[in-house]
């Protein structure tokens, strides 16, 4: 159930990051339009070079995490789950916070960081749910006695 949680979690998560992050005037940009962006947030240069690696790795990461997650490396998948549900929910939250600013000309549009942010704490939930999941294969001896 853990795993399933978790995947529907990496699944709404990157699938917030492609709603609108940005809106100015009547444009809307989602996150990634908004990393093109970098210069005018002062992030150019190495700083902004590693935000920009770590952000658009998410969703390899995602996929690579969903993979483990169906070929049964649950406890595996589930670590990779939390590093980004860590990451998307962090960067998700600060957008959040910030709020929906209503009449500015430039202002953070809440559906993509709302929509990440729940997909973020899915897969959390549901990581946390395999990797504290009690139920462990039993160990058989030569002899065919657990």
């Amino acid at each position: 159930m853990g795993a399933a949680i978790a995947a529907v979690g990496l699944i709404t998560s990157i699938t917030g990051t492609f709603l609108p992050w940005l809106k100015s005037g009547s444009t809307t940009r989602d996150s990634y339009e908004v990393l093109s962006l970098r210069s005018l947030a002062g992030l150019d240069g190495v700083a902004g070079s590693v935000v920009t690696g770590v952000w658009v790795s998410l969703t390899p990461l995602a996929m690579i995490a969903v993979a483990l997650y169906v070929v049964r490396f649950r406890r595996f998948a589930a670590c990779v789950g939390l590093l980004f549900g860590t990451i998307s929910g962090t960067v998700a939250l600060l957008a959040t916070v910030q709020g929906d600013s209503k009449g500015a000309l430039v202002g953070i549009s809440i559906a993509g960081p709302v929509v990440t942010l729940a997909g973020a704490v899915l897969t959390i939930v549901g990581a946390i749910t395999v990797l504290t999941s009690t139920r462990r294969s039993a160990v058989r001896t030569p002899g065919g006695k657990p």
